[in-house]
């Protein structure tokens, strides 16, 4: 509503008086910023749009952190709230989420590597290559933003001087509800608006993009503005 308002009032030339700015103290009109961070609860505010408060920044960043959520297979596309912005200031179309870099030389196991790799499916937050105790492990581990409306990435291609380019497999870590005939997260294939329906067809996405489900903690881990993806 406030946008299509605001669209309508680009086209206007306003009097003097419509002119007159409105200068307030924030300490006199702001909600008190502790209020706003830390009372409990969940609160609709419009269609699809929560405000999700917690009992401390800590339990916030917490939950932030170990994204991406999903209910019922939807995704909760989460930002952190910000008292300046309005509900329309936020896009909700970057996805944090673990991926699996898979068929790496072990001699080239390292953070330095994962962040280049990482770096062309969205934008690197933090690497995790599983260097204890000297195991490597079985893939590199990344987080990454990444944005929601471009197609799912399913691999990246190693190049160096001194070997044949490599292709290297994506996974990723609790990927929420997306099409196997397009590779959009949001909808399944049946609900795909591009994808023929073709009994027996065979489709360049798949459950095999997700790793195996690892095991959540109980307790929820002071605010963040949350939004529904895949529903009406």
């Amino acid at each position: 509503m406030a946008d299509s308002l605001l669209s309508k009032l680009g086209e206007l030339t306003f009097t003097a008086k419509e002119q007159d700015a409105v200068v307030v103290t924030l300490d006199a009109v702001a909600i008190p910023a502790e209020d706003f961070a830390c009372s409990l609860g969940i609160y609709e505010i419009s269609p699809n749009f929560f405000l999700i408060a917690f009992a401390s920044p800590a339990n916030r960043t917490n939950v932030l952190k170990r994204g991406p959520w999903d209910f019922q297979k939807y995704w909760f596309a989460l930002e952190q709230a910000d008292p300046n912005r309005t509900i329309h200031d936020y896009s909700f179309q970057h996805m944090c989420i673990w991926v699996h870099i898979h068929n790496i030389p072990l001699s080239l196991m390292t953070a330095a590597l994962a962040r280049a790799l990482g770096a062309s499916v969205g934008k690197v937050i933090m690497t995790d290559t599983r260097l204890e105790d000297g195991n490597m492990g079985e893939f590199m581990r990344v987080r990454v933003s990444f944005d929601t409306s471009k197609l799912l990435r399913r691999c990246v291609v190693l190049s160096r001087p001194d070997a044949k380019a490599s292709l290297c497999p994506l996974q990723y870590e609790r990927l929420p509800l997306f099409c196997h005939g397009c590779g959009l997260i949001g909808y399944s294939v049946l609900a795909c608006p591009t994808t023929p329906k073709v009994e027996g067809q065979k489709f360049q996405y798949g459950a095999w993009l997700r790793t195996p489900l690892p095991k959540r903690s109980a307790s929820w881990t002071t605010l963040c503005c949350w939004r529904r993806y895949g529903c009406s």
